[in-house]
């Protein structure tokens, strides 16, 4: 666990300094020393840190044509690069770094690009599980992190850009369609009737459950059909941190400066995602599927909790804020990490060793 604690004490700290007491070409070599640094940590992993790495590495094998692209059961966009990572490499280390550097780079520049503490930024990034995510689900990861990167042109009502995007992340894993009709959804408003659509949204989701995983295996892949089974349940713990901190982020909208409508929509994104968490929880169904959705909605968070803290007007407020959003943070981080995904202990890639 030390090692990922040292990556986001290093990376939001390096990235404070710069931000404070740096030139712009200070801080961009910042930005390329932190993106570095998080691509390679990931990359020079071994195979056995996340759950599905070793599945990963094993379509290696597996996808070694052009026709491969397009008759392997993945999408073709993840297809395409396990091929291409195969033919410039022999080592399972080149498509690690391959998936961390689009993860990776979709996260930096939109978050560079739309908030002045990218520090904060970064920092829920890593601490809140974004990073991590794609340790596990590489395919779901990159698709993420491209309706991610997608979010300026939903800001900026650009349609054609952000469907294109959303569209190309399909390309990775299909369950990035959830992301398209978003950009009708995030309205600039966040109040009662979005309040109770969500409620709403949860009720329905959750009695219609098995029927709607039904439909989305029938139309595009059937094991989205398991999605509404039965199971264990589980996820309790994600879901409490994701509740709560939508409960936080909608208290503070009255406080943020959104004359621009960023905050309202980043936010709506972020409500909407609480319904596939919820409806999990009450259905009991397996949180390794329907949960996972979330991570097209709750990532706004990195967007949204810079604008909330450049809020506060009152510097002891902010800093007793700080202090208590940071320890909660990184005890969330440290009990998700050690928990789920296999992620502990992480060991370097046995090949370089």
């Amino acid at each position: 666990m030390s090692g990922y604690l040292i990556i986001l004490f290093y990376a939001t700290l390096l990235l404070h300094f710069v931000r404070r007491y740096g030139g712009l070409g200070v801080q961009k070599l910042g930005f390329f020393v932190v993106a570095l640094m998080l691509i390679l940590f990931a990359g020079f992993r071994d195979k056995s840190v996340g759950t599905d790495t070793i599945n990963y590495i094993g379509f290696l094998e597996k996808v070694l044509t052009v026709d491969d692209i397009f008759e392997f059961k993945l999408e073709p966009g993840f297809n395409a690069l396990v091929l291409l990572s195969g033919q410039l490499s022999d080592t399972y280390l080149f498509l690690l770094i391959c998936i961390a550097s689009i993860v990776v780079f979709c996260y930096f520049y939109t978050a560079i690009r739309l908030t002045r503490r990218y520090e904060t930024a970064v920092f829920v990034f890593i601490a809140f599980g974004t990073y991590t995510f794609f340790f596990n689900g590489a395919r779901q990861g990159i698709a993420a992190a491209i309706c991610f990167f997608a979010l300026p042109k939903l800001l900026e009502r650009r349609a054609l850009s952000y469907l294109a995007l959303v569209s190309l992340a399909t390309l990775f894993h299909a369950s990035a369609l959830v992301a398209l009709p978003l950009y009708f959804l995030a309205t600039r408003r966040v109040g009662c009737k979005e309040i109770l659509f969500i409620v709403f949204s949860v009720i329905v989701v959750s009695i219609f459950l098995s029927s709607v995983a039904q439909v989305a295996g029938n139309l595009i892949n059937a094991k989205y059909a398991s999605y509404g089974e039965g199971g264990q349940g589980g996820g309790y713990v994600q879901v409490a941190f994701l509740f709560a901190q939508g409960v936080l982020l909608f208290l503070f909208k009255s406080k943020v400066d959104d004359s621009k409508g960023y905050y309202a929509r980043l936010l709506n994104i972020y409500l909407i995602g609480l319904v596939p968490a919820l409806a999990s929880i009450i259905s009991g169904v397996n949180p390794s599927g329907i949960l996972r959705l979330t991570v097209y909605f709750s990532h706004a968070a990195i967007l949204l909790w810079p604008m909330t803290f450049l809020s506060f007007s009152n510097k002891q407020a902010k800093i007793l804020f700080s202090f208590i959003f940071v320890v909660v943070a990184i005890a969330y981080f440290v009990l998700t990490t050690t928990n789920f995904s296999n992620l502990v202990p992480f060991n370097i890639n046995s090949e370089l060793v």
